[in-house]
Formats: C-alpha cells, sequence, structure tokens
C-alpha cells in the first residue's frame, strides 16, 4: 500500500468521485458505458447508472465485492453482447450465480471480446483474466459479472485485479493504473 505522491502512478487514468450526501462511506464513480469487442454495448447508458436524489442507484468501486453487479437491464445488455462476441467458444453449464458459462478444457489459447468499462474521464481495459474467470478444475470458465435487482451497482475486486487503484481523496478521484501491483 502506497500513500501520498507515491501512490498516484503516471499512468492512472482517473475519474471523479460522485458526492452521495445519504451514503458517504462508499467511493461512488459515473459509469457512461461499456464496449464489448470494440463496441458500445446498445442499451448499457450513463442513465443505468445514475444516482438519483434520495441517494439511490449509482456505481460504487468496492474492493470488498467479489464480482461486479450492474443492474439487470446492463447486464443483460452486456451478457448478450458478450455471448455474440464469444460465440465461437463451447458453452458450459451455469455455475453459482454466474450464468454465461464456457468448457475451454484442452485451450491453451482461446480468442474473447475485449471489455472496456467507460467512466466520466477514464476508460478501463480489461484484461480477459479479469472477466472470463476459471470455476473448477476441469476447465469451465465464466464471465465474471452478474445482474442486481438493486438500483446499485458495483466494480468488484476481480474486475480490479491487476490494475493500482488510487484512491485520491484530496483530488476527489479515483485512478486505475493497468498492472500497476506486482
Amino acid at each position: 500500500m502506497l500513500f501520498g505522491d507515491k501512490a498516484v502512478s503516471r499512468t492512472a487514468r482517473f475519474t471523479p468521485l460522485i458526492s452521495n450526501p445519504r451514503l458517504d462511506t462508499f467511493y461512488y464513480v459515473e459509469l457512461l458505458g461499456i464496449s464489448v469487442g470494440g463496441t458500445r454495448v446498445p442499451g448499457i447508458t450513463a442513465s443505468l447508472f445514475k444516482l438519483d436524489p434520495t441517494g439511490s442507484g449509482g456505481v460504487i468501486v468496492d474492493s470488498g465485492t467479489s464480482v461486479t453487479r450492474l443492474t439487470r437491464p446492463a447486464y443483460v445488455s452486456l451478457r448478450d453482447a458478450f455471448r455474440v462476441g464469444a460465440g465461437n467458444l463451447k458453452r458450459a453449464a451455469d455455475f453459482s450465480l454466474f450464468d454465461t458459462c464456457f468448457d475451454l478444457s484442452g485451450k491453451t489459447e482461446v480468442k474473447v471480446p475485449t471489455v472496456v468499462l467507460h467512466f466520466r474521464g477514464a476508460d478501463v481495459s480489461l484484461p480477459a483474466s479479469n472477466y472470463l474467470i476459471p470455476v473448477d478444475t476441469s476447465g469451465a470458465f465464466c464471465f465474471a459479472f452478474a445482474g442486481t435487482m438493486s438500483g446499485l451497482s458495483i466494480i468488484g475486486n476481480i474486475q480490479q485485479q491487476g490494475f493500482r487503484v488510487v484512491y485520491d481523496l484530496g483530488g476527489s478521484r479515483i485512478g486505475f493504473a493497468p498492472r500497476g501491483c506486482a
């Protein structure tokens, strides 16, 4: 863990923190959209992630939550776009909360579509290992996002792995530096 100026990477991409006066214990950010395979996913707009005047909704960055949870409409659009982009892969049975899984047994390399989170001021391109994760020892991998019936979306720690996540509270912003951690 680094503090002060040493914590701020020159390669970090920053997005402003959003204030939620009703719940000030979380780090809220503005998610504008998500791309799969280089194309913005239709139906995933900033309006799905808005923090409303009552303090409901919004998007938080939370290292204590494993899997990124998106509002149900955003998740369904993301999942469907990923399934189309990964149409070359053999599907596997659902696993726990994951409904998009693939049988990658015997494969040493696969091509999957890219996933980019578009925050205000920062596009965060996720490595495939941050969204396609092994769930057993027989070669099943699942798309590591899930839906939520809540209006609150959460960027979880699987999607943060391999990034230096900079909490610049003095500057009221969060930064993501690729491959910032050894």
